[in-house]
């Protein structure tokens, strides 16, 4: 199990807080050693980062031809960027629950609508990839493979600029 220092524990705690949490938390902040809104920049900051990591995986294994694999971390590259904007927004993620989260997109963020149905069916194709025992097959998912490879990039490329533009990170 990986060492989770003192500094790493509060992020992580303050990461899975709601907005009633959030809004308790920076009540009672003086305690703490970093301003709220430095933590919850430096988590959204992470969440991208995490995301990105993500996509880099899906892009070395459809290197490799682990189509199955790569389609899993793609939907998890889209899936961390969407959980960092929202967490930005909201002040709280109380939507990491993975058929919630896709609503919960900032109706601010260019081409929401679009953004919403591209997360719901990476989450279908993922969950077909990830459970379904068939095809067997690897070579038949490389085409949903490159074209998740694309939409993920897009999407990620999309969050980390709301982010950016909003001031989140």
């Amino acid at each position: 199990m990986p060492q989770v220092t003192p500094v790493d524990r509060v992020f992580l705690h303050v990461s899975t807080l709601s907005k009633s949490g959030i809004a308790a938390y920076s009540v009672r902040s003086r305690r703490h050693p970093f301003p709220l809104d430095d933590i919850i920049r430096q988590v959204v900051s992470d969440r991208l980062s995490l995301s990105g990591s993500h996509l880099r995986s899906g892009d070395h294994l459809t290197f490799v031809s682990d189509f199955r694999s790569a389609i899993s971390r793609y939907y998890y590259a889209m899936y961390h960027a969407a959980r960092a904007i929202v967490f930005a927004v909201e002040k709280g993620d109380d939507y990491e629950k993975h058929a919630l989260l896709p609503r919960h997109l900032p109706a601010s963020m260019s081409d929401a609508p679009r953004r919403e149905s591209e997360l719901a069916n990476a989450r279908l194709l993922r969950n077909e990839a990830d459970y379904d025992c068939y095809p067997l097959d690897q070579s038949v998912w490389e085409a949903d493979a490159r074209d998740l490879a694309v939409a993920a990039a897009g999407f990620v490329q999309a969050c980390e600029e709301f982010a950016l533009v909003n001031g989140h990170i």
